[in-house]
């Protein structure tokens, strides 16, 4: 069953409902257990199959598409399959990013013989998904999937699996079983009596912040309101920083590691926080131990279990993020006029700190190579200008634009808080083909894309422009910062030979360009940005250059 096209299966059921929620993408890689579901999304149209080299990179290609606001599905098989596609859902869990993962699983008829390639699918992810399920029968197969959707999307965004075993693909159907209709719930507005003890509590405060974090994407226009009617400090978490402008005037950077000291410090210095949209991570919080005993907290979140898990706040709110900044900023009185005046004198600061004409770089010595100054300034260059993203996976130049990269645009810029090495080159081929008027560029350390390389033959043949630099130091280069502060100098496992990853990516038919001086950074930034094909730019450090002066790595704990 499955290539008779008068027949209609599991498969093309499974298919119907995913164009009914308006999927458009599905990566992934062929198996056995997930032929038929291949099959039948190509006798259709509607939703493109592109299929990559890995697991990992199906599921992350999935991830970077549900960060446009469309949601991502990968499709692999089972066992292995399944096993290469785990960093891509625990990255998605910890980051609170819907996607749907389908896994083609041995059929009900020889579970529990230890058959080839069998796991089991729901107790290996149920710990990190938001629900994991096995669908049993085909005639479930429009209520599941619509409640897996519905799941992955509403409320607190996350990860759902979806097992399907083979025979409940290849079974025949009756043609009047249709999809069920696309449900979505309207988000939760705040209750009014929260919204007036959080008034309470911030109309008497001397040195309110409003700290905001993923909960709030997308809610730039109603966070800006509120942090202009509460006049206070406005601070995104740890790689956040994309969801308000650096041009407004009461922003002073992101939390986490790299931070800047007036940022730290306003918040250890608050005496009330507003929390929107934030969990209290530990990179955000200094592990803990920014948030005073005495700070009044006001916590605003959609998802109820974060209230208190870690502080405990004077006023909870559950609510979406962005109807409670609308409901908060109606109702606030106008700000006393003295915050005005201090929020001012710290926003000179933050500037100051920021500039890249800093004192604090005089030191940034490249031994002759490229500087993560000079760098910055060419990605500047692109964050400046319309119509572009930036995409930064976990590499070790990932302080320097935490520091120092302005952002005037809200929502130009992603980066992956979960520590998935190898995320972004994924996740930015994924932002692409569902955002396709933006071009976007990511950034990623050699160890990160190294990972995932093989996977610049699937850019070039489906034409995904995107264009990613590559920071070569010959190195793991958070370890090795880690080694060299905490354990004396002794590298072990950190250092290894590189290609030319130019050359390479001409190799495969892509745009390769390659800088070894900081002169030669913008320019061939510029160079790669106009082609109409993926681009590598590589950017050659030293082995033993890193971070920004004065700054030292996270103790290892």
């Amino acid at each position: 069953m499955g290539t008779n096209p008068s027949i209609r299966t599991g498969s093309d059921l499974v298919v119907e409902c995913l164009t009914r929620e308006g999927v458009e993408l599905v990566a992934g890689v062929p198996g056995t257990t997930v032929m038929d579901l291949i099959d039948s999304l190509a006798r259709q149209d509607t939703i493109r199959f592109v299929h990559t080299r890995h697991e990992q990179v199906a599921g992350l290609m999935a991830d970077g598409s549900s960060r446009t606001g469309r949601l991502g599905v990968a499709l692999v098989s089972r066992g292995p399959g399944a096993a290469n596609a785990a960093i891509a859902v625990h990255n998605a869990y910890d980051e609170s990013v819907p996607l749907l993962l389908l896994v083609g699983q041995v059929p009900g008829s020889i579970t529990e013989r230890r058959s080839f390639e069998e796991m089991d699918v729901v107790a290996t992810f149920a710990p990190m998904s938001k629900w994991a399920v096995e669908v049993h029968r085909a005639d479930r197969i429009p209520e599941l999937l619509q409640r897996a959707v519905r799941t992955a999307v509403t409320g607190r965004p996350g990860p759902v699996v979806v097992s399907l075993p083979l025979d409940v693909l290849q079974a025949e159907v009756d043609d009047g079983l249709r999809p069920a209709r696309r449900v979505r719930a309207h988000p939760p507005a705040p209750a009014p009596a929260a919204v007036q003890n959080a008034v309470a509590v911030l109309s008497a405060a001397e040195r309110p912040v409003l700290v905001v974090g993923g909960g709030a994407t997308g809610r730039t226009e109603e966070v800006s309101r509120l942090a202009d009617r509460l006049a206070a400090p406005v601070i995104t978490t740890w790689l956040r920083q994309s969801l308000v402008s650096h041009d407004h005037p009461g922003f002073l950077g992101a939390l986490g590691y790299g931070a800047h000291e007036v940022t730290e410090e306003t918040v250890r210095e608050a005496d009330v926080l507003l929390a929107v949209g934030c969990r209290f991570s530990e990179f955000s919080t200094k592990r803990w131990t920014l948030v005073g005993p005495s700070a009044r907290i006001v916590h605003v979140d959609v998802d109820a279990t974060e209230l208190g898990r870690v502080h405990l706040p004077e006023v909870g709110m559950v609510a979406d993020a962005g109807l409670a900044a609308t409901a908060l900023a109606e109702a606030l009185p106008p700000p006393p006029p003295g915050r005005a005046g201090r929020l001012a004198g710290l926003r000179e600061r933050y500037l100051a700190a920021t500039s890249l004409d800093s004192p604090a770089l005089a030191d940034d010595d490249p031994a002759g190579k490229v500087s993560s100054t000079a760098l910055v300034r060419a990605l500047q260059e692109v964050a400046d200008a319309p119509g572009y993203l930036l995409v930064q996976d976990a590499p070790s130049f990932g302080p320097w634009s935490h520091r120092y990269l302005r952002l005037p645009r809200p929502g130009s810029f992603a980066g992956s808080a979960g520590g998935a090495m190898a995320w972004g080159f994924p996740a930015g081929m994924g932002m692409a083909l569902a955002r396709p008027d933006l071009r976007v560029v990511t950034v990623s350390g050699d160890g990160s894309f190294w990972m995932v390389a093989q996977d610049l033959e699937t850019a070039v043949r489906e034409r995904i422009p995107t264009v990613n630099v590559v920071v070569n130091n010959d190195a793991y280069g958070n370890t090795r910062d880690r080694q060299r502060s905490a354990h004396g100098g002794r590298y072990l496992g950190v250092f290894y030979g590189n290609p030319d990853f130019a050359e390479f990516a001409r190799s495969l038919g892509a745009f390769g360009a390659r800088a070894t001086t900081d002169e030669d950074v913008a320019p061939a930034l510029r160079a790669a940005l106009d082609q109409d094909l993926p681009a590598v730019v590589e950017v050659v450090q030293d082995q033993m250059y890193g971070l920004p002066p004065g700054l030292l790595p996270p103790a290892a704990r």
